[in-house]
């Protein structure tokens, strides 16, 4: 590929400047090493501009055929990885030019950047690279999501202890903890949805920041491409970064969802808890140690999570002092957003994976919900509904009683009802009225889910309601990524047939 630049290698744009650019110097501006993400999308802008200037009578039939043909040229040669991004360049932008021209002469390859601005031109690439990003993450939350629902039905009815400061709160079921984070993650669905319209808007025809005098038909490249609309604003079209700043900041609330989710599971995953096991193919082993099985996966995870979160920061601290307009400090950007991405989707992926896979120990997890006190709150509650007691009446009565529980090492499910009674009288200086039927419902751990009464608590019916309404949920945003693709697929067919066109026409 470097042979076929010629001699004059990088000095396209410096007819402004007496001298080529000193070696090193050229080294440090250039962003070709951080280009390879972006150059099918540069091919593929490029030749939507060209159809346009070829529909706008800027450039003649024949000599935009000449031009899309070299450049579906070097995009074959892409594709079988032939293309070394390296060179006198200072980007895939001025490396694919080159290109052109030496392929055709500057008469006509020379054309193939007329009306545009390396300004605008970046600013479309990294649209449609983080347009694909996007797509790709909304597909994996799906698949996640998926992953979270499944195994919610699968563990319906499994019990646990629910937390809070990491101690047993309140019981409850898997499949509640499960939707609760199917819910962050549908949330996080939507942000990366509602982010995806934002980031599918052309910036291309806004030339360095004020426009051209030349007759382009920007909605014509913006429909080739696949866009929703235009960055109407030439200056904004330029200038901003905040479409990308979203996309990376969307990815970081996801991730850190994910890695609390992980953080969960690694606790739960130890021998002091042993809640839940991986299966072998997800686990690791020590390198010493024979009956170690490490949750090295979700570990990763944590830590991938912390990268996402510094590459966010490093990309709003780069956009802090730029002046409006373009400034070369944005070239940083780049790979601040591809490796960011890059990570989220992987990381959502083998979420998916570890979800899908993962064991819920029911015995063990029942085994910790029958030791546990954490129904002393049913108990407040049926003394405030049976014995008309304030709820800091009842909080000092049952505080007390668990107490006295704990330290004589019998739990709550063996309590009697008299010694309530009569430490009632010691505490409160009178006594209560409560049923013994009501007395056994609130101690059993395994019952008190079946009391309660609030929308979204977890009731085995509410449990069951909110399986199927997430269901439904997921299929609209599953219907919503499809029409997203439709669309994208329908604007890439008609693309093809303009490229076609001009491809045969070359060939005549």
């Amino acid at each position: 590929m470097r042979g076929e630049m010629g001699s004059d290698e990088g000095g396209l744009y410096r007819s402004r400047l007496g001298r080529g650019m000193d070696e090193e110097a050229l080294s440090y501006l250039s962003s070709l090493s951080d280009d390879r993400e972006i150059l099918l999308d540069d091919l593929e802008g490029t030749e939507a501009h060209v159809i346009m200037l070829y529909e706008q009578k800027i450039i003649s039939e024949d000599e935009a055929a000449e031009i899309v043909k070299v450049l579906e040229e070097l995009r074959e040669k892409a594709l079988r990885g032939e293309v070394e991004l390296e060179g006198g360049f200072e980007d895939v932008h001025e490396l694919i030019e080159a290109y052109a021209v030496k392929r055709l002469g500057v008469e006509i390859g020379g054309k193939l950047h007329t009306g545009r601005s390396r300004n605008d031109q970046i600013a479309l690439d990294i649209r449609l690279r983080v347009r694909r990003y996007l797509l790709e993450l909304w597909e994996a939350g799906l698949r996640l999501a998926e992953a979270f629902l499944s195994k919610a039905r699968e563990e319906r009815d499994t019990l646990m202890p629910h937390y809070t400061h990491l101690q047993q709160a309140q019981i409850g079921y898997v499949s509640q903890y499960l939707l609760a984070h199917l819910d962050h993650l549908l949330r996080d669905i939507e942000r990366i949805e509602s982010c995806y319209h934002r980031v599918n808007q052309s910036p291309l025809g806004a030339c360095a920041i004020a426009g051209s005098t030349l007759p382009l038909n920007r909605m014509r490249v913006a429909e080739l491409l696949g866009f929703e609309g235009l960055i109407e604003n030439s200056v904004d079209a330029v200038s901003s970064r905040d479409f990308a700043l979203e996309a990376l900041s969307a990815a970081s609330i996801m991730m850190v969802n994910l890695s609390r989710v992980a953080e969960d599971l690694i606790i739960w995953s130890s021998s002091e808890f042993d809640y839940v096991e991986l299966p072998d193919e997800l686990a690791s082993p020590s390198s010493v140690m024979p009956h170690k099985k490490n949750p090295c996966i979700l570990e990763l995870l944590r830590a991938k999570t912390g990268k996402v979160i510094g590459l966010l920061t490093a990309s709003l601290a780069l956009m802090k002092g730029i002046p409006t307009g373009y400034d070369r400090d944005l070239q940083e950007g780049k790979p601040l957003i591809w490796e960011a991405l890059r990570e989220s989707c992987r990381s959502v992926r083998m979420m998916a994976k570890v979800i899908k896979r993962i064991r819920f120990k029911r015995d063990k997890l029942l085994e910790s919900v029958a030791k546990s006190y954490a129904p002393a709150i049913e108990l407040a509650e049926a003394l405030i509904k049976h014995s008309g007691l304030s709820l800091r009446e009842a909080h000092q009565l049952v505080g007390a009683f668990v107490k006295r529980l704990h330290e004589s090492k019998i739990p709550l499910r063996s309590s009697r009802l008299e010694d309530l009674r009569e430490l009632a009288e010691e505490v409160l200086g009178r006594g209560i009225r409560l049923p013994e039927e009501a007395f056994r419902e609130a101690v059993r751990a395994d019952r008190v889910p079946r009391l309660r009464l609030t929308r979204g608590a977890a009731h085995p019916e509410e449990v069951r309601r909110q399986i199927e309404e997430r269901e439904k949920l997921l299929k609209e945003h599953s219907s919503r990524l499809r029409e997203a693709l439709k669309n994208l697929s329908e604007s890439r067919r008609k693309f093809e047939e303009s490229l076609s066109l001009l491809l045969s026409r070359s060939t005549a």
